[in-house]
């Protein structure tokens, strides 16, 4: 059964019963009456909380909004948005668990200060104001992104937990929290249905229950209409369902292991405040695919904080995580090897990750008991529908070669022109690698996304065929034979406009090493490219020795008669793939011979 399914095979006075009790069985009580805080360290946050009083509010201002439009700069407005939503929601914390007078005046103004923005839309999404010219938005015609979704979350979660409190001390701000949610959020919500998020054009994607699932808690903690608040939850599980339906079977994720947790991961949150509020009746857990996707973070975890990447996924993303949603996740469908990973990462962190989920670990004691216990690490994975094999040397155990092979399409969310690329990490740590996200800019999402060069092909592992690089678009495509539980075999000849490229890549186990090879048709001319991080040591005809950025030793080998080929420096000229890469990368391009062409990589010596 659907999750559309399940939510109206409710009796109808249990889903009414049920909004109209959301704010008692939500299940966060008077935090400052507990003992037990849960996962986020109170002393840690309260801490932050002191020190961000001290500090001025971050000040938005319109010469930081204008420069998406003047010079394509996203992040000049939107990180002071963002730490204004951070700094009130550690307010918001700091006074639930405190009841603290001081923390709730600190509250109430970051609470303030978020309604007396003029838009709550990121400007590389305010396209209202692209299509007038201008780079003003007008708050008659709000733009309901993930922008919007973020700040509404942190309204509609802080008058759940400081209702009374703000009553007390600032009466008239849970009316203004109200007409601005209303405003900016739920009008929108119901009255318009153009949003391209919605997906009712078949095209599904994180923002789709990124923002859904904030929706619902504002229905549920500030509309009062319970008519209305009803209307907006039905739209929301139709919306939730739809995303849910698009997922492929084997809880891949196009968008790769960052975006997971701001896709399924929401969808997952989502599903758990509607199952709270209707005291398990609902009961979604069962819906398939959603119990492959929680194992989809053990699949890419590679160790030492390093991750199979894909797309715009970095390699070595942030651990500030709420891995008490996985742990949930995992409890709800009886998976062991879900909550171990979740528990092994719990305490890397105690950054607050959103403040609806912060409220709800506070008060997992579940959660904040659970044993650390080792990440699964599996032994292989195979993930038919998104085309990627990962295999590692021995599973539970970083140790060794871990290869991941990725097939695809070259129109996937958040794409890379990466069809047939691999990554290869030893000891963790990749040595062959997948860039992953830059910095985004206003070109990111536009007709001009090829030109950063970390997003182009040449800047995968894969060749250059012909001279010409992969294009975007999904014709451009793997056929990816079923594969082994160490060896992929792919078909690149649709994925270039010439050659019939044929691609093997296998991990030997016996060996401990990873092989690569490429056959194509006489005639073809093929080039071979190899991003590197690290540090180079030796480099000479058919071999390169690699000091990987953890401090173990690879080694390339190939065809000493095909020359040493040329090894490339590239300064990494983005802050965000320079806090994963270092300063800078490596690529190794080696004219290819006539149709057959090996590569190995061994665990070297210095």
């Amino acid at each position: 059964m659907t999750l559309a399914g399940r939510w109206h095979a409710l009796d109808p006075a249990t889903r009414s019963a049920a909004l109209d009790a959301a704010r008692e069985r939500v299940g966060v009580p008077d935090l400052n009456q507990r003992e037990i805080w849960g996962s986020l360290p109170a002393a840690a946050l309260l801490e932050r909380a002191e020190a961000d009083r001290s500090r001025p509010w971050p000040r938005l201002l319109l010469s930081d909004f204008a420069r998406y439009w003047r010079d394509g700069v996203r992040t000049a407005y939107e990180n002071p948005a963002g730490e204004l939503r951070q700094r009130t929601s550690t307010a918001v914390l700091a006074a639930a668990l405190t009841g603290d007078q001081q923390y709730v005046d600190e509250a109430a103004d970051g609470l303030l200060l978020l309604c007396e923005q003029t838009t709550w839309c990121w400007a590389a999404h305010e396209s209202f104001a692209t299509a007038r010219g201008e780079v003003v938005a007008d708050p008659g015609t709000p733009y309901l992104d993930l922008g919007a979704a973020e700040t509404v979350e942190v309204l509609a979660w802080a008058d759940l937990v400081l209702g009374p409190a703000l009553d007390e001390r600032v009466p008239g701000l849970r009316r203004r929290l109200r007409a601005e949610a209303d405003r900016r959020v739920l009008e929108p919500f119901l009255t318009d249905r153009r949003w391209h998020w919605l997906g009712l054009d078949g095209h599904l994607h994180n923002w789709n229950p990124w923002i859904h699932g904030h929706v619902l808690a504002a229905a549920l903690f500030l509309e009062d209409d319970p008519v209305r608040r009803a209307q907006v939850v039905e739209l929301v599980v139709d919306g939730l369902d739809r995303y849910l339906r698009a997922l492929p079977a084997d809880g891949g994720c196009d968008e790769g292991y960052s975006y997971w947790w701001n896709g399924p991961a929401r969808l997952a949150s989502a599903l758990e405040l509607l199952d709270r509020i209707t005291l398990g009746t609902f009961d979604p857990w069962r819906c398939e695919p959603l119990e492959e996707l929680a194992r989809y973070p053990q699949r890419m975890e590679l160790g030492d904080g390093w991750f199979v990447n894909v797309g715009d996924g970095s390699a070595r993303p942030n651990p500030d995580q709420p891995w008490d949603v996985l742990h949930r996740w995992g409890r709800r469908t009886g998976d062991r090897d879900v909550m171990a990973q979740a528990a092994a990462h719990r305490d890397q962190s105690d950054a607050v990750v959103g403040l609806g989920r912060a409220l709800v670990a506070l008060v997992d004691d579940a959660w904040s008991q659970a044993a650390a216990t080792p990440s699964p690490l599996p032994r292989s994975s195979w993930l038919p529908d998104v085309q990627l094999l990962v295999a590692r040397q021995e599973g539970g155990s970083t140790a060794g070669w871990t290869l991941a092979v990725k097939g695809g399409h070259n129109d996937e969310n958040h794409n890379h022109n990466d069809v047939g690329s691999f990554i290869a990490a030893l000891d963790a740590t990749p040595v062959l690698v997948d860039l992953g996200q830059p910095t985004y800019t206003a070109i990111s999402f536009s007709d001009r996304r090829y030109e950063q060069w970390v997003v182009r092909s040449e800047w995968h592992n894969v060749p250059v065929i012909d001279g010409r690089d992969q294009a975007a678009g999904s014709q451009w495509r793997a056929d990816f034979a079923v594969p082994r539980a160490d060896r992929a075999e792919l078909d690149l000849s649709d994925a270039y406009p010439t050659g019939n490229l044929r691609r093997s890549v296998s991990l030997d186990r016996r060996d401990q090493a990873v092989r690569v090879g490429d056959t194509w048709a006489a005639g073809t001319e093929v080039v071979e490219h190899f991003v590197i991080a690290g540090r180079p040591l030796a480099h000479e005809p058919g071999r390169l020795v690699v000091e990987t950025l953890a401090g173990s030793v690879a080694e390339l080998g190939w065809d000493a008669g095909l020359g040493a080929g040329r090894l490339e420096t590239r300064a990494v000229d983005d802050a965000l793939l320079e806090r994963v890469w270092g300063p800078v990368v490596h690529r190794l391009i080696l004219a290819a011979g006539n149709n057959r062409f090996e590569l190995t990589l061994t665990r070297g010596t210095r």
